[in-house]
This record gives C-alpha cells, structure tokens and sequence, in this order.
C-alpha cells in the first residue's frame, strides 16, 4: 500500500500533464498557418514532419521538427521533476526519477498519436521520440542518429530509417544501461524502450505495407508550386516515383469505372493497397 501511495499519484500527475503536452501537434496548426490546410488532408494523412516536408514547405517542416522535438525533451524533464518533488525520500531517487521520465515521455507520446486537441488524430511519434530519447540519455541518441544515419545512406526513405532505429531503440537501451552505466533501472528502462518501439512501428504498419510492395515514397520536399502527391482511398499516399498529378489520377479512375468488362470488386480492392 505505501508503494502504491508514494508512486501511484507522481505517475498520474506526470503522465496526465506529459499527455497534454504530447498533444500539441505542432505540424497541424504549422500547416494551416502556412496553407490554410489541414495536414491530415494532405498526402500520406499523417500529421507529422515528413508530411509537411512533402507537402508543405522546409520552413513548416522545420517549425514542426523544432516543436514535436522540443515537447518530447520537456515531457521528460517534467516527468523526472515531479517524481524528484514527491518521492525525494526514496532510495535511489536517481534512478527512480528516470523511470518516472521514461513513463512521462510514454504519455506524451500517446497525446502526439492520438492528440486531444485535434480529435485524436496525429502524427506517428518518430521526432518526439526522439526529443525523448535525447532527453533519457544523449549516448543513446547519439548511437541512434549514427544509425538512423547510415540506414539513410543506404536506403533513401524515412520511414525504412524510423523502422530501423525503432527496433535498434530497446537493445542499445539496454546495452548502455544494464552493462555501461550498471544502472539498477536497466530493466524498466528496457521495458519502456520495448514500448516506445511497438507503439513507434504500429503506427508504420501502412508504410510497412508499402515497403513490402515496393511503392513506398522516398522522402523529397515539394518545391513551390509542384502538385500535393496524391492519395489512394485510404487517406494514404501513392508512391512519389510514379510521379503521377490529380488530374492524372482521376482520368485513370474515371477509366477504370467505364470499364465494364473488368471486375469492379478487384478494382475497388486494388484502390486501397
């Protein structure tokens, strides 16, 4: 009972506040100032950094890689804060703290996936996961930003990166925690990184899908003027490399339901891979 009552209430206040902040999604007001748009309406869907560069400009993409950056390092000095406030009698308070960031830096993950102040519709969590991580441990981050890195290099699309670091997270985690820093946390904090990469790749089933039938988009910014990519039924985007306008997509739709011959429940299907 006094381990429910010492933990119980800073848990709820820094997840509560954590979740709040998560849910400032920055590229939805960001586009709608720069475009009058909403960004969940624009290319893959996705109210998040990649999109924006795609669809919007570098300038909004770079407001929105500052903002979803900066919420994920305050959510975890704010989760470290309040447990160094109230549970400053316990031992081992450090490490204690660190786990009570780790859980903040959870919550307000979940508020950027499914924002309040935006209907719960948002991005997919890679650049505040980032500020999170960043904020945890920089020796982490660092070893993760080599990595994200050199699966750049090598494969040119964000996504395939995100995918990579996601599932590197929780094994450098516990490398550094458990035989680096011999922290007696290393296995809450592995647990929590285990977390952060299953709710990170989830929310990348559609580009997995993409990835696996090789019509995932490289990630180039649009220059002023060229046309949004388009979007399949599904709200997410067709391949950058079919090079394909609207105008273009609806000609071959408009086609495709003239066709009487072909078979309308396959069409249809087709339209949402």
């Amino acid at each position: 009972m006094s381990i429910l009552s010492t933990f119980l209430l800073p848990v709820l206040i820094s997840a509560v506040i954590a979740y709040l902040l998560g849910s400032i999604s920055f590229a939805i007001p960001v586009t709608k100032l720069f475009t009058g748009k909403d960004i969940r309406t624009m290319g893959s869907g996705n109210a998040g950094f990649t999109n924006v560069l795609r669809c919007v400009s570098v300038p909004a993409a770079v407001i929105t890689f500052i903002g979803d950056f900066a919420k994920g390092i305050c959510s975890v000095f704010i989760g470290e804060m309040v447990f160094n406030l109230m549970c400053s009698n316990v031992p081992d308070i450090q490490n204690v703290a660190m786990v009570g960031a780790g859980v903040a830096g959870l919550f307000a993950l979940l508020g950027h996936l499914f924002p309040l102040y935006f209907g719960f519709k948002g991005g997919k969590g890679v650049l505040i996961s980032a500020g999170i991580i960043c904020a945890l441990d920089w020796r982490s981050f660092l070893s993760l930003v080599v990595i994200f890195l050199i699966a750049l290099a090598i494969t040119k699309t964000v996504s395939k990166c995100s995918l990579t670091v996601a599932f590197f997270y929780p094994i450098v985690t516990l490398l550094y925690n458990r035989f680096v820093y011999k922290s007696t946390a290393w296995l809450a904090m592995t647990v929590i990184a285990v977390c952060f990469s299953v709710v990170v790749i989830y929310m990348h089933r559609a580009n997995i899908r993409r990835i696996l039938d090789g019509t995932e988009p490289k990630t180039i910014a649009r220059k002023k003027g060229d046309p949004e990519p388009p979007r399949d039924p599904d709200g997410k985007s067709d391949s950058d490399d079919n090079n394909v306008l609207h105008e273009d997509a609806e000609e071959s739709e408009t086609a495709e339901s003239a066709d009487v011959t072909g078979d309308t429940s396959d069409n249809a299907e087709g339209g949402n891979i």
